[in-house]
């Protein structure tokens, strides 16, 4: 009898599903600023569009015709054009009296003007630790590195840097593979200090292992190129990618109602229903790339 009740309830379960489409509120349109400047010396942009309604998956609208400057705290003032026409993609280049944005330190105000709406941003350029080496020892795929299109055998990868001294430090690692970007949301690796939140006690340590070892989500292959970047950000700019990162992986039976992420875009028009949304960022940034030649691999990696 009891298995007979446990059938009965499986079939009552499956019976009752049901494609329910809830009505959502309409888009508020924010102003949605996208901005991760750096102090390389390569062209740098700026993305401007709206959002939109919550269900919409169409391309997100182009903010066209904008006048887009970023100044420093050093006097300097930098003038992001609209390349392509109506492309909402802004960029400055580099030139012989301006090599790069910006010096380590340095506070930089974005102001955006468009018909009549005023938005500005400010950012800090933070202070970023070099990197020591990469490393990498022949293993078997774990199951974090296994799908259907990734290497069963390789190589894995890790790399060594140690924080700033001085608490309060935060990093965002980027790694690429033959210079294509690990880009999806497992990949956002967020550092604080040498690990990943505030008040572990791992001030001017070297990065702890996981982190190390996140350049790896797929095992490289003999002669692949590996390049790892460490791009300083600041506090805040650590807690919106902390809550970007949250909703991008907010899914499933027991995924949390969603929740707006935080912004330092403000809207100077008090009077404008338009609000600021994404984020302006600076970085320094340090990087180190090599190639995978298996003679040079290392057995025992810690």
């Amino acid at each position: 009898m009891k298995y007979i009740n446990l059938f009965l309830l499986l079939v009552a379960l499956t019976s009752c599903e049901e494609v329910v489409n809830l009505p959502s509120p309409k888009s508020d349109n924010f102003f949605v600023v996208e901005a991760s400047l750096t102090n390389q010396n390569a062209p740098q942009r700026i993305i401007l569009t709206r959002s939109q309604d919550y269900f919409d998956q169409s391309s997100a609208p182009k903010i066209s015709g904008a006048q887009v400057t970023v100044s420093d705290t050093l006097g300097n003032q930098f003038s992001f054009k609209e390349k392509v026409a109506s492309s909402g993609i802004y960029v400055w280049e580099p030139s012989s009296q301006q090599p790069t944005i910006g010096k380590i330190g340095t506070t930089f105000t974005l102001n955006v003007k468009w018909q009549s709406e005023a938005l500005t941003a400010k950012a800090r350029m933070n202070r970023v630790p070099p990197i020591d080496s990469i490393l990498y020892e022949f293993d078997e795929a774990s199951g974090r590195q296994s799908d259907d299109n990734s290497p069963k055998e390789g190589y894995d990868a890790q790399f060594y840097a140690r924080d700033a001294q001085g608490a309060g430090d935060c990093y965002r690692i980027k790694f690429y593979r033959n210079d294509k970007l690990f880009n999806g949301p497992d990949n956002l690796t967020l550092v604080y200090d040498a690990g990943f939140q505030k008040g572990a006690m791992t001030d001017g340590l070297m990065f702890i292992r996981p982190i190390r070892r996140s350049i790896s989500p797929q095992l490289y292959l003999d002669k692949d190129k590996i390049r790892v970047e460490i791009w300083s950000i600041t506090e805040d700019e650590f807690n919106f990618y902390s809550q970007a990162r949250l909703e991008l992986n907010n899914a499933g039976l027991f995924s949390r109602p969603a929740a707006n992420i935080p912004t330092n875009i403000k809207n100077l028009n008090a009077a404008s229903r338009l609000q600021g949304a994404g984020w302006f960022g600076v970085s320094a940034v340090s990087s180190f790339e090599t190639i995978v030649d298996p003679k040079k691999a290392r057995t025992g990696l810690n």
